[in-house]
């Protein structure tokens, strides 16, 4: 299962668009953050069902900077999404936490406030 592939297409063209318009630097934390992601809580099917299901969520709550994708692992906590892998997604969570104060990422979603 190719991971975009489970994306309803006008999410995915708005994940693309974003791809386009974000800095190379973003695209390497998006990259990074997911790829920890996928280590901790599986790569399989399931895994990425959970992946997309973030990134779902993300965009939901109007945060369309890839390099956000870490601030909404924990949504998948309080949204029950992650069926028998709550303690590996947590254990995620907290890796990805520390990857972007590491990297001093934001702490808080980029959002376009439609002014």
């Amino acid at each position: 299962m190719e991971i975009f592939s489970e994306l309803k297409d006008d999410l995915r063209k708005k994940v693309v668009s974003s791809w386009q318009s974000i800095s190379e630097s973003e695209k390497d934390h998006f990259i990074n953050q997911i790829s920890l992601a996928l280590i901790v809580w599986g790569s399989d099917d399931v895994g990425k069902k959970i992946l997309v299901k973030a990134i779902e969520n993300q965009f939901s709550d109007g945060s369309e900077n890839l390099a956000d994708f870490g601030l909404y692992v924990g949504s998948l906590l309080r949204n029950n999404d992650v069926s028998d892998r709550k303690d590996k997604v947590h254990r995620a969570k907290g890796i990805i936490e520390n990857y972007r104060m590491k990297n001093a990422l934001p702490s808080e979603p980029h959002k376009d406030i439609g002014i």
